[in-house]
């Protein structure tokens, strides 16, 4: 029996990349930006305008995408995953100059039962045949063509049309 598949995004799904925007704006304006966790929260909404610029600048930064924390219980679920389902880490990682290298080291250190045969790296998930995609980022779940499931981030919480998962226990209890 084939198994079936599932296409896994990182940033704001394996990795917590709004941590990453909060902890370089404490360093660059040295003040907090925890509303940026809040619910409908965005870097347009949250950031001041005189620094939106140089904020959306953060992720062309050689050490954005280094060494990012990662969402809690992602490594147990996505290695329970693997026995059930053919696990792909699918991430746009062309538009950073740096991003590529990064994420593939950093997928090797937390995931290194991932084969590099199920690592995509790509700049559109319209491109992805797996029966399922795990993603934040509507852009990516509007075009996927199997089942696109939403993965809970601030920025994403008014989309509806999609099957929510906030969490890995929930990803866990839906799939597992």
């Amino acid at each position: 029996m084939t198994k079936k598949s599932i296409a896994i995004d990182m940033d704001d799904v394996m990795t917590d990349a709004v941590g990453r925007f909060i902890e370089l704006y404490q360093k660059e304006f040295n003040e907090d930006l925890p509303d940026l966790r809040l619910p409908g929260r965005n870097l347009d909404n949250t950031v001041p305008p005189e620094r939106l610029a140089l904020v959306k600048q953060f992720p062309h930064r050689h050490d954005f995408f280094k060494d990012m924390d990662l969402q809690e219980n992602c490594q147990e679920v996505v290695r329970q995953l693997q026995e059930k389902y053919e696990v792909y880490i699918a991430t746009a990682a062309m538009e950073f100059e740096h991003c590529l290298t990064h994420k593939y080291n950093w997928l090797k250190q937390h995931f290194p039962f991932i084969s590099w045969t199920h690592i995509i790296f790509c700049g559109h998930k319209n491109i992805l045949g797996t029966d399922y995609l795990l993603d934040d980022a509507e852009r990516n779940l509007k075009t996927f063509k199997g089942t696109p499931m939403v993965y809970t981030a601030p920025h994403n919480t008014h989309l509806t049309a999609y099957t929510r998962l906030n969490n890995w226990q929930e990803v866990a209890d839906y799939f597992l």
